[in-house]
C-alpha cells in the first residue's frame, strides 16, 4: 500500500480485509454470519429485553423492508430466530432469538472482538479515531454525491 493511486490501495485493503474476515469467520464458526445476519443476531441479542420487529431491523441495518423481511426469513430457516406474536398487539409478530441464535450471537461477538483486535493492533487510539473520521467523511461524500 502507500502507492500513488489511492483507489488501488483501497481495493487492496478491501481484498485483504475480506480474506481475513472469511478466515476468521471460519475459525469462529460464523462464516455465514459476517454480513447482515451477523449484525441482526447481535442486535437482537443486545436487545433481548425488547420486542424487536422487522421494521426495527430494517432501520438498524439501513436496509429496505423487503431485504429485512428476506433476512429474517433466512435467519428463521437457519434456526436463529422465530416469529412470536406480540403480547402488546396480537396483529404483530416480533423477532425472537432461539437458543441457537443466542449461541451464534455470542460467537459473532467473539469474532468481532478478534477482528477488531487485529485491525487496530499497533494503531494508537488517536490514529484510529482519525481513520474513523476519514472513513465517515468518505462515506458521507459518496452518499451526498450519488445520483
Amino acid at each position: 500500500m502507500h502507492g500513488k493511486d489511492p483507489f488501488s490501495d483501497f481495493r487492496e485493503f478491501i481484498n485483504t480485509m475480506e480474506s481475513r474476515v472469511q478466515e476468521l469467520g471460519k475459525a469462529y464458526g460464523v462464516e455465514h454470519l459476517a454480513g447482515p445476519q451477523g449484525f441482526a443476531v447481535r442486535y437482537l441479542f443486545e436487545n433481548q429485553d425488547k420486542e424487536i420487529f422487522i421494521k426495527d431491523i430494517e432501520k438498524k441495518l439501513s436496509i429496505s423492508k423487503s431485504v429485512a423481511s428476506n433476512l429474517v426469513k433466512r435467519m428463521e430457516k437457519n434456526g436463529f430466530v422465530e416469529l412470536v406474536t406480540s403480547d402488546k398487539d396480537k396483529r404483530y409478530k416480533y423477532v425472537h432469538l432461539t437458543d441457537l441464535g443466542k449461541k451464534k450471537a455470542q460467537d459473532v461477538g467473539h469474532f468481532r472482538e478478534a477482528i477488531h483486535g487485529q485491525l487496530l493492533d499497533g494503531i494508537s487510539k488517536e490514529d484510529a479515531e482519525t481513520a474513523f473520521r476519514v472513513f465517515h467523511q468518505i462515506r458521507k461524500n459518496l452518499e451526498k454525491n450519488k445520483e
